[in-house]
């Protein structure tokens, strides 16, 4: 449970990353909530992998998200490059400050997405290996060899 606050708050905190300035791609995704393993005790086998699935869709629906919204990072970061390169041709110190500080922005923001999906499939995998201790369908979790 104590996971699921934590999880919550870092989400919240990403959310708000977008209010950096110069980051035009908008919101960051926001990950799904994924049950904690504990969430399957008690519940039978075909609940179980109905909610594993329902949260395996939901990764997969996440994880699409991000790729357009990474690409659109990307592209805030190459305009940066380019403005970094013609500041500096003009020795623009302070415009060359801006355009250093929206790089780390991007960055931050970038880096952040990559923690949220990393823990999102960290979460993911402890909930499907929770899943496959009493799961003995070999489609669904194979056996370790």
């Amino acid at each position: 449970m104590l996971k699921s606050y934590c999880f919550a708050a870092a989400i919240l905190a990403l959310a708000a990353m977008p209010a950096i300035a110069d980051n035009d791609c908008g919101p960051a995704p926001i990950g799904p909530a994924i049950p904690a393993a504990s969430d399957l005790s008690g519940k039978t086998i075909e609940a179980s992998r109905a909610e594993v699935l329902a949260a395996y869709h939901q990764v997969k629906a996440y994880q699409g998200a991000l790729q357009p919204f990474r690409a659109c990072l990307k592209t805030q970061s190459d305009a940066n490059k380019a403005a970094l390169l013609e500041a500096q041709g003009k020795a623009d110190k302070d415009k060359i400050a801006s355009v250093q500080q929206s790089m780390e922005d991007l960055q931050k923001i970038y880096d952040g997405t990559v923690d949220t999906e990393t823990q999102i499939a960290n979460d993911f995998n402890a909930l499907h290996m929770a899943d496959c201790v009493n799961d003995t369908d070999p489609k669904i979790c194979p056996k370790k060899q």
